[in-house]
């Protein structure tokens, strides 16, 4: 196809451009590969980005980079028939190898690069065998294959959102590159599981991801674009126009950022920290408008910028009636919204012109269903502050969570089991709400039953024990122990000058 940055629509070219841009700082020659500052070592998956983007812009050497990038990562491949680790590849050039007794995933490898690296390969032959050479076409296409081979059937369900969506993708696109058809059976019939579980609900697992959403979006568009499976397509255009209009639910332009709950979350302010979703935002309507970071070095989750390029040429497809959602906040609303039905998740959000709650609830009995994961935020607050910024809050709590949310209204319920007591200890029986306020926090009040912040009061009513403050230059964590086996907060919410 050999699709260049001018075949690219205004935004996306944007994207590409800036994306480039902003990589370029990182690039070693020395391992033909980039090297983001914070990590320290050439990065493999993330360089693979870098080299679709060379390539799509074919600028005074990018051709000879991108070949020597391809070179490169391919060369670091684990090519071991039988182990857990077969097909996928280092996180970095450096990364100790995995044992070959007993490996343990996402500790000792990383099992997604498989899927992430498979389909941006995939990208690159489509769109740019001719700018390479036979040889290292081969290369590529074995790599791929060894990627597709590599991967158990029963590693990735269909509620692993971003990676079955991918892994979907890649199955179809390589079988029926290399003619084999049990692999588009395949994924074709792992890509109807992915659907008819999201028509359940219309909602995915990983629900309100604000970096996941972004590699769901990707991985959609590649299904409409290069999946090589008219199935995929069908399915796929259907999927990512709902969940577009889910998205426009939850996002409020004013705030510049998505609404909770998260499932998987790693901030809280998307100007300030790299969220694919802000990327993918980008396409449909512009930087000026994208909730991404404006720094030209490092934020927080920067390296997921290089991921711009593949953004930019698979493009995205956001339903006509609700990009304007993108742009003006459309009026004060709320969300009820299931998630799964085993077991019965749901979240609630409430958004007003400067403040938005956002909360899911859990079945409080089911003890198996939690996330002791610092990327899972089942109740939120975001707020416009007096200075203009925006504050937020976030619970910190391990165990199943009860959360709603209504107008100027969250409600969270708990309960404390013995055995995750045991297991996690004050995680469990604390509950912990963190608020970072960008203006500092000189002048806040903060008791058990009310604090004072800066744009927001708080009145909270619940039977937990008495509050400590952990004061921070620009945050303040509020502690709250566990008296009862049951237990409740209610927090009623006012704006104030």
């Amino acid at each position: 196809m050999n699709t260049s940055l001018t075949d690219l629509q205004p935004h996306a070219r944007s994207l590409a451009t800036e994306s480039l841009t902003w990589s370029e700082q990182w690039w070693e020659p020395s391992s033909s590969l980039l090297d983001v500052g914070f990590v320290g070592q050439p990065l493999v998956r993330d360089s693979c980005w870098f080299a679709l983007g060379l390539l799509l812009r074919d600028g005074a050497g990018d051709i000879q980079r991108a070949r020597a990038i391809i070179d490169a990562v391919l060369a670091t491949q684990f090519d071991e028939p039988g182990a857990a680790y077969h097909g996928t590849f280092p996180r970095w050039v450096g990364e100790p190898r995995p044992p070959k007794k007993s490996p343990r995933m996402w500790r000792d490898y990383d099992p997604n690069w498989r899927q992430f690296i498979g389909t941006t390969l995939a990208l690159i032959l489509d769109e740019y065998s001719e700018r390479l050479e036979t040889e290292q076409i081969a290369r590529i296409d074995r790599a791929i294959r060894l990627a597709v081979e590599g991967e158990p059937d029963d590693r990735c369900p269909a509620s692993y959102t971003n990676i079955a969506l991918m892994k979907a993708a890649l199955l179809t696109w390589a079988g029926e590159r290399y003619g084999e058809t049990g692999w588009v059976a395949y994924g074709e019939t792992f890509g109807q599981a992915v659907y008819d579980l999201f028509q359940q609900t219309g909602a995915y697992d990983e629900y309100n991801s604000p970096t996941y959403y972004g590699v769901n979006l990707y991985a959609l568009a590649f299904w409409r674009r290069y999946a090589r499976s008219q199935k995929l397509a069908q399915m796929g255009g259907a999927m990512e126009a709902a969940l577009w209009r889910d998205i426009a639910r939850y996002y409020h332009p004013g705030l510049a950022n998505i609404c909770g709950p998260f499932t998987r979350s790693y901030g809280m302010d998307m100007p300030h920290y790299g969220a694919l979703l802000g990327l993918s935002i980008w396409l449909g309507v512009g930087r000026a408008h994208a909730p991404f970071p404006k720094d030209a070095g490092l934020f927080d989750h920067c390296h997921d910028f290089i991921f711009g390029s593949p953004f930019a040429l698979v493009g995205t497809e956001i339903p006509a009636d609700v990009l304007p959602d993108f742009i003006q906040f459309s009026g004060e609303r709320a969300i009820r919204q299931p998630i799964t039905t085993e077991p019965v998740r749901t979240a609630t959000a409430w958004l007003g012109e400067k403040l938005m709650i956002g909360a899911e609830s859990t079945p409080l009995h089911d003890y198996a269903f939690f996330k002791p994961s610092d990327q899972f935020h089942p109740a939120t607050i975001h707020w416009r502050t007096p200075g203009g910024g925006v504050a937020w809050l976030r619970l910190r709590h391990t165990g199943p969570v009860d959360a709603t949310a209504a107008a100027n209204r969250l409600t969270i319920a708990g309960t404390v089991e013995p055995s995750l007591a045991q297991r996690f200890g004050s995680q469990h029986t604390e509950w912990v709400f963190e608020i970072f306020l960008p203006e500092g926090t000189e002048g806040v009040e903060v008791a058990a039953d009310q604090w004072q912040l800066p744009g927001l009061s708080v009145s909270v009513t619940s039977d937990l024990s008495e509050m400590r403050a952990e004061w921070g230059e620009d945050r303040v964590r509020l502690v709250y122990g566990v008296d009862e086996q049951r237990t409740t907060v209610s927090f009623a919410l006012s704006l104030r000058p």
